[in-house]
């Protein structure tokens, strides 16, 4: 097995997220994946979130996204505030990746946002995504809210990192 890098994300990983087999189909908001990377990758840039990417030898191994603000028209102060609370969203590994890589992300992540002065991280899972939930609990997070949206639930999750 060849070591795994994790990095920030580039223009040209939208698409290799989609060739190397990480992300497929739709967003859950519809949207082409490579359209979702790219604003992203946007939202990087103005500072409001962190495009994470694993990578090893074979291609793209797996992303993941750290929000700090959302951008306007969309407020959750609870779940991203952009002093000290940050969202971690569109985790996402290949299904072949090895194991360990989305604990790799989500640890490097934590990392990234202590250093940036956030004291707690929030996740976001469907309430029927058993196999989700089980991994955020096992990475210590706690379910704190529950939300509709659209026919289905929403389970808000979070974790000190202080």
């Amino acid at each position: 097995m060849s070591r795994v890098f994790i990095r920030y994300a580039l223009p040209s990983d939208a698409e290799r997220l989609v060739s190397d087999g990480v992300v497929d189909g739709s967003t859950p908001g519809g949207d082409p994946w490579p359209a979702r990377v790219q604003k992203g990758l946007s939202e990087q840039q103005a500072g409001r979130r962190l495009v994470l990417v694993a990578e090893d030898a074979s291609g793209l191994l797996g992303t993941v996204q750290l929000v700090f603000s959302f951008p306007k028209g969309y407020s959750d102060r609870e779940a991203a505030n952009g002093i000290d609370v940050a969202m971690v969203e569109a985790l996402r590994t290949r299904s072949d990746a090895p194991h360990g890589v989305a604990t790799q992300l989500i640890t490097d992540v934590q990392n990234l946002a202590r250093k940036r002065g956030v004291k707690t991280l929030t996740f976001l899972l469907h309430m029927g995504d058993n196999r989700g939930i089980a991994q955020a609990k096992s990475w210590g997070f706690e379910e704190f809210r529950i939300m509709p949206e659209a026919g289905r639930m929403l389970a808000f999750f979070r974790k000190s990192i202080e």
